[in-house]
This record gives C-alpha cells, structure tokens and sequence, in this order.
C-alpha cells in the first residue's frame, strides 16, 4: 500500500463517519419534531386565543350600541374570522413553522459535510501545487506557474495555505534565476502573486508558445471540487412535500444533469397534470407521504401504474432523505445500466 492509496482509505473513512454524524443528528431531530410542534401549536393557541376574545368583546361593544353598519364592525368581524381560521389551523401552522426549523438544521449539517470535503480536497491541491512547483526547472517555467496558482487563490486562503505556497513559488524562481533573488515579498502574500502572474503573464507574451503549467491530479482524486450530487443524471418526479423542500433539494441538485419535476402538497390541480404528464419518461418517481393529500397519491400511482412504472414512498419530510433517495435511485441505475451494457459486450 502506498501513501496515495492510505490517503483515499483516510478520506473515505472521514467521509463514512461524516455521513454517520449526519444520519445521527438527522434521527435526533426527527424525534423531536412530534413535541416541537405539539409545543409550538399550543404556543400560537395561548396567543391567538385571547385575541379572538378581544376582537369579539369589541364587536359586541358595536352591537350594542347598534352600530351594526359601522365599517369598523366589518372590519373587526373579517379579523375575528381571520383569527378563528388561523386557530383552528394551529397544528398546522406549527407542523410548517417546524420542518422549515428542522430543514435549515439539515442544511446546515450538509454544509458541514461539504466543507469539510472540500477542505480535504483543498489540503490535496495544496500538495499538488507544491509538487507542481518543484518540478520546474527554469527561470520561466517557474514564473509561468503563478498563473495556475493564482487560480486557486480562494481554495487556498480557506486551508490557510497561500503563504506557504506563494514562499515556495518565490524560492523555486530564486533558485532558477541567473541574476540572483529577483522574487521578493512585495505586500501581502496574495498581491506578490499578482505582481508574479503579471509577469508571467508578460513572459508568454513575448514568445510564440507558453509553457501553460497547471499541476496534476496526484493528490487530489479529481481536479473538480467535490460534490456529490455532480455526476446524477436522469428525470425524477416528486409528488407532496412544501415549497421549502421543494427549493432545498433544487440547491443541491443545480450542478447536476437531474431534471427535477416537483408537485408540492401547496400547488394546484393544473401542476399535478403537469407532474403526471412526465411519470411515463421519469427514472424515479417519489410521493413524499409526511406532506401530501391521499388524492395527490391516488392520482400519482394510477398514473404511474398507466405507465407501468414504479413509485416509491418516502416516509419523511426532511431534505436529507429526499437527497439520499435519489441520490441511491439514479446511481443503483446508472449500474445496473453499466453492467447490463458489459453483459451485452461479453455476449458478443
């Protein structure tokens, strides 16, 4: 085993214990949604009560005095009826206030996840410019690797390493100079690297072709940041979940190839035929049956079942699940399409 290879056993090993820290605060958080909203609906109930009994106090002030007519009476009555809706609609009010606090956790513990990744990543690109840096062996090549330094400004500054780096870039000049140390300190760190890139920017200038130094993928397992979502690809249909998930999983998905068609518990009949139209050419088909009406899924699986397709039911309204799930749906068939397309090879 070489040191690449216990590198990889080191990052897959953090990433495994990261997703079981995730799974974790998931499950905590679901266990205490069921009390979080019985406290937050009794909460709106003891503020909105009173209010409904304030406002009706004052209509029958205007009925006493006989002001049935007043505009005011109207408009204190509309309130009334506002505030009596709205308590009757506690439990639901709370369930939304609720999985919105708990999908914000959960985009937090994502975060997390991928800061973390791509900090492993960027100690990786660290080793690679280093390396990159002293393989060249002249006074312009040198130079020319400031531009590729320079593109990963950000990257570094993150990991705290675009001292260490742009040091390392100044000694490698300096040793290739014939004229002695002509690559100094000049500012910050960060503005040396302009002053070296505008040179070596000027240096391919002069000549008819440059040197175009950028490092290799040694350290690192891919020269793109990590992303898991990134290489899914293919079309999935949601039925159920809210607005907020809906937005939520989108973030997530933006760098991918998914074509995500979401019919949400909120939305009209004119969206769900919509949705129902793309099931006969969906690869994944969820109902998300925390958030959705029994119509909403009566209509989906008999269209689904029209399409002789499948639909999976999804037991949650969290967005770390919905991700997982088509996360795992479009990888076990993008195999399970890799193996068959093998198998038809060796047949032949």
């Amino acid at each position: 085993m070489d040191i690449v290879e216990l590198d990889d056993i080191e990052r897959s090993v953090d990433d495994l214990l990261s997703l079981a820290k995730i799974e974790l605060e998931e499950k905590r958080l679901l266990q205490q949604r069921s009390q979080q909203i019985e406290a937050k609906a009794a909460e709106l109930r003891e503020r909105l009560a009173p209010l409904v009994e304030k406002v009706d106090q004052m209509v029958a002030n205007f009925e006493a005095d006989d002001f049935s007519d007043s505009i005011m009476r109207g408009k204190l009555q509309a309130k009334a009826d506002d505030l009596r809706l709205m308590l009757e609609n506690a439990e639901n009010m709370a369930i939304q206030h609720i999985d919105q606090q708990l999908i914000q956790a959960e985009e937090a513990l994502l975060d997390d996840r991928m800061t973390e990744q791509t900090n492993h990543w960027r100690m990786a690109l660290k080793d690679d410019l280093l390396e990159m840096i002293a393989e060249q062996q002249d006074f312009y090549s040198a130079t020319d690797a400031a531009i590729a330094v320079r593109g990963f400004v950000h990257d570094l500054k993150a990991i705290d390493a675009l001292d260490d780096v742009v040091q390392t870039l100044i000694d490698q000049i300096n040793s290739n100079s014939e004229e002695g140390p002509v690559a100094r300190l000049r500012g910050s760190y960060e503005q040396t690297l302009g002053f070296i890139y505008n040179k070596a920017l000027e240096n391919r200038a002069r000549v008819d072709y440059s040197p175009n130094i950028q490092p290799r993928t040694r350290h690192r397992t891919t020269d793109k940041r990590p992303n898991p979502y990134t290489e899914l690809e293919g079309k999935v249909v949601v039925f159920g979940g809210h607005d907020r998930l809906e937005a939520g999983t989108r973030t997530r998905l933006r760098d991918s190839n998914v074509e995500l068609v979401w019919c949400t518990a909120q939305a009209g009949p004119q969206i769900a035929e919509q949705a129902e139209a793309h099931i006969a050419t969906a690869d994944l088909i969820f109902v998300v049956t925390g958030y959705t009406s029994h119509k909403l899924t009566t209509k989906a699986t008999q269209s689904a079942q029209r399409s002789n397709k499948t639909i999976q039911m999804i037991n949650t309204t969290g967005l770390i699940r919905i991700l997982e799930a088509i996360e795992f749906g479009l990888k076990s068939k993008q195999w399970a399409e890799q193996i068959n397309h093998t198998t038809g090879i060796a047949r032949l």
